[in-house]
Parts: C-alpha cells; structure tokens; sequence
C-alpha cells in the first residue's frame, strides 16, 4: 500500500517540476499588460502541469510506455473504497 502511495505521489511531483520549468521559462521575456510576472509565471505553472498530466494520461491508456513521461510506466492501483472522497466507509 505504501509502495502505491509513494508511486502516486512520484506521478504527481513529474507533472508539477514540468509545470514549474514552464512557469520559470514564462518569466524570461513574456510580459502582458495588467499582469505581473509573478502572475504570468504562476498561471504557466497551474495551466502547464494541468495540460502536461492530462495530455499524457491520456496518451498512457493508448501507450503505456507514454507512462515514463509521468514518472513511471506503472500506474498506481488502489483498493476498492479507498479513493479520497470515502472516509470509513462513508462518503464525506
């Protein structure tokens, strides 16, 4: 359970280091009126590591071999109710 748990939180981590390299190259030369740069740079940071994990989430159900790109080529499993919107065996 532990070994799953560290996988998904590796799989997550990938997709938000992609975002923050794109959120860093936002800062080198994109200016747009009525924005600071520190806004340029966080809204290519959210909207890049959204757009990275989904797109090759995506792409691993076609090609799992695309799973490296998040990570790891193994995805992670989790048992039946266990998924974060149930609490002891009830919804929250």
């Amino acid at each position: 359970m532990f070994h799953q748990w560290l996988l998904s939180l590796w799989r997550t981590i990938v997709p938000s280091v992609v975002g923050g390299v794109l959120g860093w190259l936002a800062l080198r030369g994109i200016t747009i009126e009525g924005l600071s740069a520190e806004q340029i740079s966080y809204g290519a940071t959210v909207l890049g590591a959204g757009t990275y994990y989904g797109l090759f989430r995506a792409l691993e159900q076609r090609f799992p071999v695309l799973g490296v790109l998040l990570g790891s080529t193994k995805a992670p499993t989790y048992k039946e109710g266990s998924h974060p919107g149930v609490h002891a065996g009830r919804e929250l």
